[in-house]
């Protein structure tokens, strides 16, 4: 039995209706992760799929400073998971990639030396990134090791989630250089008024 596809040409026209707009570096990300994990072969596969949706994107000509509709960020990853079978915890891993590749977030974490110093710029860094949601820090708390971010207005879809599960937990460790977790602890499409991500290291 096929798996179900998620990227139908009804989740594609709901996705280009949403409104925002997210910079460029979002998709160079993918592109890196998806020419490292499968290859040139599983880019081509990629941008095909773009073709067939009416959505045509090649990666490698995205400006990473641009911004574009914000529904075309759902669209990528419905198009990775539909194409090579991701579960949910590669999507995490595609967000734990994404900092690395941002300049912006590479100079906040490197310019800021503390996790509270860093979450105070969140709110910015989010809007620099962004042109939808409002990111606010619930609870920092440097002695026992943890961080709640909050996220409002900003419900795309499921699949960004887990994306921003992996993406959370990568600032956070960028900041106090050890190992992180990240979950969802609230969340709009199981019934809360809004994201939260709690953070440990």
């Amino acid at each position: 039995m096929e798996p179900k596809q998620l990227l139908s040409a009804t989740e594609v026209k709901r996705s280009m209706q949403l409104k925002g707009e997210v910079r460029g570096v979002v998709f160079k990300t993918d592109f890196e992760y998806i020419l490292n994990r499968e290859g040139k072969e599983g880019m081509e596969k990629l941008e095909d799929k773009f073709r067939e949706i009416g959505r045509p994107i090649r990666y490698a000509e995205i400006n990473a400073l641009d911004f574009y509709p914000i529904g075309l960020r759902v669209i990528s990853l419905l198009a990775i998971k539909d194409i090579f079978g991701f579960s949910d915890e590669e999507i995490k891993k595609i967000g734990q990639a994404a900092p690395k590749f941002s300049l912006i977030i590479k100079l906040f974490t490197k310019y800021f030396l503390s996790i509270t110093l860093t979450a105070r710029q969140a709110p910015a860094m989010w809007e620099r990134h962004y042109r939808a949601g409002q990111l606010t820090i619930v609870e920092i708390n440097e002695k026992e090791r943890r961080i709640i971010l909050r996220l409002r207005d900003f419900n795309l879809h499921p699949i960004l989630c887990k994306y921003l599960e992996g993406y959370f937990s990568t600032v956070v460790q960028m900041t106090v250089g050890r190992s992180t977790n990240s979950r969802e602890i609230k969340c709009p499409f199981s019934g809360g008024e809004s994201h939260e991500y709690l953070v440990t290291w």
